[in-house]
């Protein structure tokens, strides 16, 4: 099997509002934490052995977000999904591996993917193109 053919993949969460843990400030200076705020992105990202990134899956709260009313979600570098929670669910997980399958069989790719084992990683999809 070649390099390129070889993936692995993993999802992360995206905390885009949360205050750093520490900071500096000056002897004498009061200084204040806040909240920690719980406002995130999933994201999963995938790589083959080569370096080379397949489109990142980008799950949020919102189907639409209000950031996004003039724009077309399917013309993003990402591909773009919503639940309650902002997490990665095996129903999400598996379309993403579905879509996946479709595009390597039109590359008439074969290619195999390493992912741990989260409970939100399907491990009964019958697909042709990916292992």
């Amino acid at each position: 099997m070649m390099s390129k053919n070889i993936f692995n993949a993993d999802e992360t969460r995206l905390f885009y509002r949360i205050l750093p843990d520490k900071t500096l400030c000056f002897k004498g200076e009061k200084c204040s934490g806040g909240e920690i705020s719980k406002e995130r992105l999933t994201i999963l990202l995938d790589c083959n052995m080569l370096g080379e990134f397949e489109t990142p899956l980008v799950i949020g709260k919102a189907r639409k977000p209000r950031c996004f009313t003039n724009i077309d979600v399917r013309k993003l570098d990402v591909s773009w999904n919503s639940n309650k929670k902002a997490w990665m669910t095996t129903e999400i997980m598996s379309d993403w591996f579905v879509d996946l399958d479709k595009r390597m069989k039109k590359q008439a790719r074969k290619v195999l993917f390493f992912l741990d084992n989260a409970t939100s990683h399907p491990d009964d999809l019958k697909l042709k193109n990916v292992k």
